[in-house]
């Protein structure tokens, strides 16, 4: 018995040309949905930074709203106040999805005893209504309710000049990076936490625990470009940890400051080639202050060219390292003491592997709303060159710390 077609629907097979007429119709549509998407994120935004501002500062009404680009994690934006007839200039962060109360009150302390120590380029933090440093407000991410940490800072002026992957400064302001750093240590040399702590622990207890981390994200069932050029290179991320264990003893006698975290020129004012401003310190915490240095050689040394990428500019090294030193004179923080001259170019290979392990933290689970497979892969690649080749030039980077 034939099939009674007469209550069915033919499916055609469609010819070339009509998929492409579908694909042009799908183009718009995709165009069309990424402007909506935009234009409600936006006002999303706007409406959270004008509700956190009026409704728990005594800052006034909030008249202009403009986003800050440049950063990962985070968002940022320069908003316009007005109160009693006076305009005023203000920095909002909304905190990465990932950042905890304890990590962003550490932050917090830690730049407030700072400014009180004279450290005069890191921005003011506004108290609120309820007397505290941040807010936190509830939103929706990925269909579940989440709490977010918002701040408001003191607008920093001077010029946004770099960014961590345009990195190229002058010679005179890699002094001046340099020396900007060794002030925030010394600046913050006699700091106590008390109870407060950082979640990620010191690079003395990271490191090696960072073979078991790469082990667990690597075993994932992932099918991804990511995912497969990690696993690759895995054997020997985790041969370069075991290569580069500083033993307990040494670390004991490595001056242990407050550390920024994420040292870069991108995350520092000028004005013209003077450092005027510090800013994006939800990195920091207590460590090894070879361990900060290294990871801002690491940011401004490193080449991100395609025929060089991944290789450290010797020569700029040494300008950045001689601005550190030559800031600590008569300072209470010393300069470099012979251990951690000895652990420098180790530490430096460190540091370098420690930018592999953020770049995979943030790509596997900490910050899942704004990872990009391709762009993540960029920055992999990049970081997994700076570890071979700062590993494979130890020797080079001795000598310019033995100059110093």
């Amino acid at each position: 018995m034939a099939m009674d077609t007469s209550r069915m629907e033919k499916i055609k097979n469609i010819n070339s040309n009509k998929f492409l007429e579908l694909l042009d119709r799908a183009k718009n549509l995709k165009r069309s949905f990424d402007y909506l998407y935009k234009t409600i994120d936006n006002q999303v935004l706007r409406n959270q930074v004008v509700d956190l501002v009026e409704n728990h500062y005594d800052l006034g009404t909030v008249q202009e709203v403009y986003e800050v680009f440049g950063g990962y994690t985070n968002r940022s934006f320069g908003i316009i106040c007005e109160k009693d007839g006076a305009r005023g200039e203000y920095f909002v962060r909304k905190y990465k999805a990932a950042a905890i109360d304890e990590d962003v009150e550490l932050e917090h302390k830690l730049i407030n005893y700072a400014i009180s120590q004279g450290f005069k380029e890191a921005a003011r933090i506004y108290i609120n209504k309820e007397g505290t440093t941040f807010v936190k407000i509830k939103e929706i991410i990925g269909g579940k309710p989440k709490t977010r940490i918002f701040a408001v800072y003191e607008y920093l002026g001077g010029e946004d000049k770099y960014t961590w992957i345009d990195n190229e400064c002058t010679p005179t302001e890699l002094k001046n990076l340099g020396a900007l750093l060794a002030r925030l240590h010394n600046s913050t040399c006699d700091f106590k936490p008390q109870a407060v702590t950082k979640a990620e622990p010191r690079i003395e207890v990271l490191l090696p625990e960072m073979k078991r981390i790469f082990d667990e994200l690597g075993a994932q069932p992932l099918d991804t470009k990511f995912h497969d050029y990690f696993n690759m290179s895995l054997p020997r991320i985790k041969e370069v940890i075991d290569q580069h264990l500083i033993p307990a003893e040494d670390y004991a006698q490595m001056p242990q400051t407050p550390i920024h975290g994420d040292y870069h020129a991108g995350n520092v004012k000028f004005e013209g080639e003077e450092t005027t401003g510090l800013f994006d310190f939800d990195w920091s915490k207590v460590d090894v202050r070879l361990f900060d240095v290294c990871l801002g050689l690491v940011y401004c040394c490193s080449s991100w060219h395609v025929a060089t990428d991944g290789q450290i500019r010797i020569d700029d090294c040494r300008l950045f390292l001689e601005g550190y030193n030559s800031a600590l004179d008569g300072t209470c923080l010393p300069k470099f003491n012979e251990v951690e001259k000895k652990r420098f170019s180790a530490m430096m290979t460190i540091a370098a592997i420690y930018l592999v392990y953020w770049c995979t933290e943030l790509w596997y689970y900490l910050d899942p709303e704004g990872t990009n497979d391709y762009e993540s892969i960029y920055y992999l690649t990049h970081f997994i060159r700076n570890m071979k080749w700062i590993a494979a030039n130890e020797g080079r980077l001795a000598e310019v710390i033995a100059s110093v």
